[in-house]
């Protein structure tokens, strides 16, 4: 992966848009680590129009409403209703960040309480990933299972921290992947291999049942497979993998067609044992 993404320097990739209540010190955060982002991602990433990055508080809810509107975003209400329930639920906790899994051009928005702390985490490099693969697969994220989108989303991320802040950081950011499925009621460490393909299976979706924001089974399930396919193909063959979603062929196929063999005899050879391996190895909080 190291040899695969060395960073070159990019300019005019985002539009910025920030809120009337906007911190100065997190608008400053999300400009510098999006531009460190997405130089390692220079030599795939191609998009010729500047990606709309938009940053609003909680004070800030029907601002960030208006803004989307003038791109003829979130037509359907689904990222702002998200977005109030995040709030109702987080109150001064909220650091909501998505780009929208949809077809069509998305976005970049956080939607932050103006009290949080700022921190170092992986949420902008996480939610940069995102933009590369809206953009490779020509705005069709919505067609890739969740624990491809999410799980590569978090394996890149987690890179990109220890790039920057040291090796230790990995470790410690997969562990947090792994353990995120503990906000849920379901034991995965519990499960057998034939239990573990049904989860899997149950991830081919794009955040339906197990797979959405509040269970978050796809982060941990999907970087350990993420890391799997990084290891059977490199960077390249991930890349033609998220290229293959622009097509109109079923994912499966491309897959196999990608990396030689069906995805679920890919699951019970190299997924599976792999997912059992790790999450004996890392243990809980």
């Amino acid at each position: 992966m190291k040899k695969s993404m060395l960073p070159k320097p990019v300019k005019n990739l985002f539009r910025y848009h920030y809120s009337p209540n906007a911190v100065k010190a997190y608008k400053e955060k999300i400009e510098s680590e999006l531009n460190y982002s997405m130089e390692y991602w220079a030599s795939v990433y191609d998009g010729t129009e500047p990606f709309n990055v938009f940053y609003a508080t909680e004070k800030d809810m029907e601002w960030l409403i208006s803004a989307w509107k003038t791109y003829n975003l979130d037509e359907y209400g689904y990222t702002a209703r998200e977005y109030k329930g995040r709030l109702e639920r987080e109150g001064n906790q909220l650091n909501a960040g998505s780009v929208p899994s949809q077809s069509g051009p998305s976005h970049l928005s956080f939607f932050r309480s103006s009290t949080r702390p700022i921190q170092d985490d992986s949420m902008i490099p996480h939610e940069n990933v995102h933009i590369v693969q809206q953009q490779l697969t020509k705005n069709r994220t919505d067609q890739m299972p969740c624990w491809l989108r999410e799980g590569s989303a978090n394996l890149f991320a987690n890179f990109l921290m220890t790039e920057k802040y040291g090796l230790r950081i990995y470790d410690d950011a997969k562990r947090s992947d792994m353990n995120a499925y503990q906000s849920g009621s379901v034991e995965i460490r519990k499960f057998n291999d034939s239990e573990w393909f049904t989860h899997l299976k149950s991830l081919e979706g794009n955040f339906s049942g197990g797979c959405d924001y509040k269970y978050r089974f796809a982060y941990g399930t999907g970087l350990l497979l993420s890391e799997v396919l990084m290891a059977d193909g490199g960077f390249g063959k991930m890349m033609d993998f998220w290229r293959a979603f622009s097509l109109d062929v079923d994912w499966r196929k491309s897959f196999k067609n990608i990396y030689g063999v069906e995805i679920d005899i890919w699951y019970k050879t190299k997924g599976i044992p792999y997912l059992m391996q790790e999450y004996a190895r890392v243990k809980r909080y």
